[in-house]
């Protein structure tokens, strides 16, 4: 994302969240987050909504009647204001930028945890221990990624924690062309065997 879209992404998540604020704030996003998780998980709703043959007023029809009048009006309102200003491609990285609000507001720090397979229930309850004790309110987001071989990957804001297997050898293998690199230079500083 560049740093224009950063800076659109983080007005329009704002301005969201300053327009729920008050008494029903919790109701308010909750009901975000129940259709964040459909758009996120639901793949047919992200291709509809961001498809470029279907007209605006359509999505937008659509949208009122997948929340029907169980839902706050102001996000609904909010989804739709996005559908009509061509912003729903951004709406992945808007939710993620209302989601960091919301932590922040409540002093929950947002934790990423990344393994190439997906973790036990025993391993999730010890890892949340561990991570409760050290950072205190945490929300852990659970990612499995083939490209993490062994281990996992712990991402909290712009810090990375690298316990997989891949790291270490890694930094192995940083480490054998150091000391080549050492072995090499002490030859070539030695006085030469040759007369």
């Amino acid at each position: 994302m560049d740093k224009k879209q950063k800076i659109i992404t983080k007005r329009y998540a704002e301005a969201f969240f300053s327009t729920i604020e008050g008494e029903r704030f919790e109701e308010s996003f909750k009901d975000f987050q129940a259709f964040f998780a459909c758009y996120a998980g639901v793949d047919d709703l992200s291709k509809i909504l961001n498809h470029p043959t279907i007209h605006p007023n359509r999505k937008i029809e659509m949208i009122r009647r997948l929340f029907g009048d169980q839902a706050d009006r102001r996000v609904v309102d909010f989804i739709c204001l996005l559908v009509r200003k061509e912003r729903i491609h951004m709406f992945s990285d808007i939710g993620l930028e209302i989601e960091r609000l919301y932590r922040r507001r409540h002093g929950i720090r947002g934790i990423i945890i990344k393994t190439a397979v997906e973790l036990t229930e025993v391993e999730r309850m010890r890892l949340r221990g561990i991570l409760t004790r050290k950072f205190g309110r945490i929300e852990i987001r659970e990612k499995v990624d083939r490209d993490v071989i062994g281990g996992l990957v712990v991402q909290f804001g712009d810090q990375v924690i690298d316990d997989s297997l891949k790291a270490r050898l890694k930094l192995l293998r940083e480490m054998m062309i150091r000391v080549d690199n050492e072995w090499l230079m002490s030859l070539i500083n030695q006085p030469s065997l040759a007369l």
